[in-house]
């Protein structure tokens, strides 16, 4: 070690001897770590900058200015280069700062060459190593961290990316987007003759539900599926859209599909096979599919504002969606009056190398071009995937930004509803906050 971390340590060990118990066990060998130059010196980590290396203390203050202009207790996620906690302290207005580390070994990489004993020092400075994963407010997260962080500090890191990429979520369900007006214009006459979703309550109730996503684990149960689906007292099973093709396939009907995505097209479900299976469908839904499917349909909406004029006008069941049709068709599980949900193919990320099950493994027929394109576009983002998520057996598995909000988004959701016990049938996708694993013959 360092004379520099040695004298860094000391001051922690003072103050903080649990942390500094574990930062002498640390190692950061691991880490591919590099000095970067250029008007200012920062540490490059796995190729990301841990500051900016022309004007450090300008984007430090560029990230204290997003602070309300009341704050005096804040939590800063991360340490970078140790110059937001630098300046944070040059003014006494923040009479607390709690610092959070997300990574223990860049710590150490940074205590070991640069000298952090100011803001160490400081009382009010506090250092904390396990922090909670709720949010505290204001926060500012050094996002370089953000993509170092270590497993146990998984959950926090994405809530934090959440809230910074919210606005340009947001972007795609504004009220004046174009092709959501299209849509519910096109949709009007079956908004209004179709039926309620809401109808579903008194016909489908059931204490237990089984919940299909089309997640690669999906493919580990299809003959339990199957099994289960002949069964005459079964759960109540409502599977996603781009599910079906996989479990129609394999002999397997649910009971109810959901839609919701203005993406989905008549290529991605058999339609000529979706008699007497429900359609709970959204108003974005595609014509081609509402139209050509034979089965009965039912409308919901979301509880975004987005729906807020529709469900004035026409009034039907509105279901919880932030972003995934999982997220609907389990709260419909739910409004059923189900006191135990179980998941299928819910993995939020690329299990067993594959994107989708079945889609991948299918053997496509020449003229199925939309079907090979999009299976060909999903597997291409697969396999450029660069972030990750934790499984069932704590290994990390690939997966995009957007996958890991949804899971982040449910794991909300099962939060709120104590009620139901909610399990997963498989540990080979993400581990999902709020759930059991359990055998799905047991």
């Amino acid at each position: 070690m360092t004379e520099l971390f040695n004298a860094n340590l000391n001051i922690i060990s003072q103050r903080w001897p649990i942390i500094a118990s574990a930062l002498q066990q640390v190692s950061f060998d691991h880490l591919d770590a590099a000095l970067v130059t250029g008007q200012n010196q920062t540490i490059s980590v796995n190729g990301i900058q841990l500051s900016s290396r022309h004007d450090r203390l300008a984007e430090a203050r560029l990230l204290i200015h997003t602070l309300p202009q009341e704050t005096q207790t804040v939590t800063l996620y991360g340490i970078g280069m140790g110059d937001v906690p630098s300046l944070l302290i040059d003014n006494p207005q923040y009479s607390q700062i709690k610092v959070c580390i997300l990574n223990l070994a860049v710590l150490a990489l940074v205590l070991s060459y640069t000298d952090q004993s100011e803001w160490l020092n400081h009382t009010s400075v506090s250092l904390s190593f396990n922090p909670d994963t709720r949010l505290d407010y204001p926060y500012i997260a050094i996002t370089p961290e953000l993509s170092l962080c270590d497993e146990a500090h998984a959950r926090l890191r994405d809530l934090l990316v959440i809230e910074l990429n919210q606005d340009f979520a947001n972007k795609r369900h504004r009220l004046d987007d174009p092709l959501t007006k299209d849509r519910f214009k096109c949709n009007e006459a079956l908004i209004i003759k179709d039926p309620d979703a809401a109808s579903l309550i008194e016909t489908m109730r059931s204490d237990k539900a089984i919940v299909i996503g089309s997640g690669p684990s999906l493919e580990e149960h299809y003959d339990y599926l199957k099994a289960l689906s002949k069964q005459p007292n079964k759960p109540v099973m409502i599977a996603a859209d781009t599910a079906l093709k996989g479990l129609l396939h394999h002999g397997i009907k649910p009971d109810i599909v959901i839609t919701v995505d203005s993406l989905i097209d008549s290529y991605h479900l058999p339609l000529e096979d979706t008699d007497n299976i429900k359609l709970v469908y959204f108003p974005k839904a595609n014509p081609r599919v509402l139209e050509n499917w034979r089965g009965p349909r039912f409308i919901a909406y979301g509880q975004s504002n987005v729906y807020d004029a529709l469900a004035q006008q026409y009034p039907k069941l509105r279901l919880y969606i932030s972003g995934s049709v999982i997220h609907p068709a389990i709260d419909l599980a739910v409004n059923l009056k189900a006191k135990q949900i179980t998941l299928f193919g819910c993995d939020f990320g690329y299990c067993h190398n594959k994107s989708h099950a079945f889609w991948s493994a299918h053997s496509f027929k020449q003229e199925d071009v939309e079907e090979r394109a999009w299976v060909n576009a999903i597997d291409n983002r697969m396999r450029a995937a660069r972030h990750w998520v934790l499984d069932g057996h704590g290994n990390r598995i690939t997966t995009d930004l957007n996958l890991r909000a949804y899971l982040r988004y449910l794991e909300l959701y099962i939060a709120r509803h104590p009620e139901v016990d909610f399990y997963r049938a498989s540990l080979s996708g993400a581990c999902i906050q709020g759930t059991r694993y359990k055998e799905p013959n047991a």
